[in-house]
């Protein structure tokens, strides 16, 4: 494991976290509720995932936390996406799934993660059925890598999102090449299932931002 950073004392002032919290109430209500009962999915081709949103500074709304994958995990190498994987016979739920796994990859626990609630599932290329749950990263944290299966960590401003959106995109796999819609960052392509979920993402807090205006 690999330290990336630690935030323990960021000054944040009171106007801050009050529009923060605003934003986490909002957001909630748009997501779906956290419903196991919602998702009877066979465990062979359905996996959690977690979209995380770290805190706001003093400027901007805040980020969402991506993962590029190492070239020598089992699937979608060296490809972004949010901390998950499937289900294993320990976890009571998909949602202890997806905690489980963040935890394996970037060393956060379940006690520091206020979970919101859903966005709806994604189906990946692969037939591979995604349960994206949504959740909040309280202060103080710590991340830490597991480099076997994370190369590096990127963080996407909630602004860049809403101002960018998702747009038509071609990504390059081994053999081929994929039409898809995504988002470039910090210099690397975010498309695939993980640009759906950003989709919704971006629909949501559109939807919010016009309430608020």
């Amino acid at each position: 494991m690999q330290g990336f950073s630690s935030f323990l004392n960021l000054p944040i002032s009171f106007e801050v976290v009050s529009i923060h919290l605003m934003w986490q109430n909002k957001l909630s209500q748009k997501l779906r509720a956290n419903s196991e009962n919602d998702f009877q999915l066979p465990q062979e081709t359905s996996a959690a995932v977690l979209v995380l949103f770290l805190p706001p500074t003093e400027k901007g709304y805040g980020h969402l936390l991506l993962t590029k994958r190492t070239s020598t995990v089992e699937s979608h190498k060296g490809q972004m996406s949010f901390p998950g994987g499937f289900r294993e016979s320990s976890d009571s739920s998909w949602l202890e799934t997806a905690l489980r796994e963040t935890k394996e990859e970037i060393g956060v626990s379940k006690d520091q993660v206020n979970i919101l609630g859903c966005l709806n599932p994604v189906l990946t290329k692969g037939a591979i059925t995604i349960i994206p749950y949504v959740g909040v990263l309280n202060l103080p944290y710590q991340l830490q890598l597991n480099p076997d299966e994370v190369e590096k960590i990127v963080l996407l401003p909630i602004e860049t999102l809403l101002e960018q959106g998702l747009k038509p995109v071609r990504a390059r796999e081994e053999h081929y090449t994929v039409e898809s819609i995504g988002l470039f960052w910090e210099g690397e392509l975010i498309w695939g299932a993980t640009a759906k979920m950003l989709e919704q993402v971006h629909h949501i807090l559109g939807r919010i931002l016009k309430e608020t205006s």
